[in-house]
């Protein structure tokens, strides 16, 4: 699973609060979002940041639509994961020494 930086965090008071925490480098989190009354907003917010996959009304996940290039429709928000640039190694061939 993967390592989530953001986290939604209930503020204790009544009524409810929602705040979405980050992770820093120093091991502290801090809030980014809120406090916001809404349950929703908070997940919302954080499937954004965390960029989450997103799902349809069963739970399935949803795929990517490659008539839009410039959207992924497979993850919600706009924190979407790069595609690492891989490079095909080639190997060199022996040299054929000739005896003669």
């Amino acid at each position: 699973m993967a390592n989530k930086n953001y986290v939604i965090s209930e503020t204790g008071e009544f009524p409810a609060q929602y705040k979405v925490l980050k992770l820093d480098e120093d091991g502290i989190y801090r809030p980014i979002f809120g406090p916001d009354p809404d349950l929703e907003d908070a997940e919302r917010k954080c499937a954004e940041m965390n960029g989450e996959r997103a799902r349809n009304d069963k739970g399935q996940l949803v795929a990517d639509d490659p008539s839009t290039p410039d959207v992924n429709e497979a993850y919600v928000g706009t924190k979407n994961p790069t595609k690492k640039n891989t490079t095909k190694k080639t190997t060199a061939k022996k040299k054929t020494v000739v005896k003669k």
